[in-house]
């Protein structure tokens, strides 16, 4: 993954910019955020050790631009139906998405660490929660109006069927399970666990 650039070699600003943040997420997922230093992005992207400060003023702005590009590509999973209007087509999609997005993109796991977001400046910190209340609100919108359809169980308040969805989807992010899930032709089986999960009692019963 080293991207090894020539120090001579310019960039128009953006992409090195990307190239930085692209670095920054490699050496975050091989060494670990405390292995994450100013001089070792640079040496990674061809640039001199105070070279990469043209581009980006401290280590923390690099981990803000590194939030908000992951909190974008989780985002772009979202299902396109309405959570009230068709939720249990949207807890499909919600479901299957999110697991075809942390098989194809191991950084988007980052998301999920104490650490990461331990190292994360106030500003970075608070857009990370507000997109995590954004995403909890969304599937728990879900949950309610399918349980007022009748389409899953009641037995369970709807924040912790929620809290059942999430766990199952986050679990997929994982670096022991997605090496699991890229070796499954379909991810699918876990829309069927969640759905077996979620089915309202009747139907478990007579299954």
């Amino acid at each position: 993954m080293e991207l090894r650039l020539s120090s001579r070699k310019r960039r128009p600003g953006a992409l090195r910019r990307e190239e930085i943040v692209r670095a920054a997420l490699e050496i975050c997922l091989e060494e670990g955020i405390a292995a994450l230093r100013t001089e070792k992005i640079a040496r990674k992207v061809g640039l001199s050790p105070g070279g990469i400060f043209r581009h980006f003023p401290n280590k923390k702005a690099i981990l803000s631009e590194l939030t908000r590009s992951l909190i974008g590509r989780l985002e772009a999973a979202n299902p396109e139906c309405s959570p009230e209007e068709r939720p249990l087509d949207w807890l499909e999609a919600f479901v299957d998405r999110r697991v075809r997005a942390f098989r194809k993109d191991p950084g988007l796991r980052l998301l999920f660490s104490p650490e990461f977001e331990k190292a994360l400046p106030p500003a970075a910190k608070k857009e990370l929660r507000a997109y995590f209340t954004r995403s909890w609100d969304q599937l728990l919108s879900a949950v309610r109006a399918a349980q007022a359809r009748g389409a899953v169980r009641r037995d369970l308040a709807p924040e912790e069927l929620a809290a059942v969805v999430t766990a199952l989807v986050q679990m997929t992010s994982q670096p022991s399970v997605t090496r699991v899930l890229r070796e499954e032709s379909d991810p699918r089986w876990i829309w069927h666990t969640v759905a077996d999960l979620l089915g309202p009692a009747e139907a478990r019963a007579a299954g």
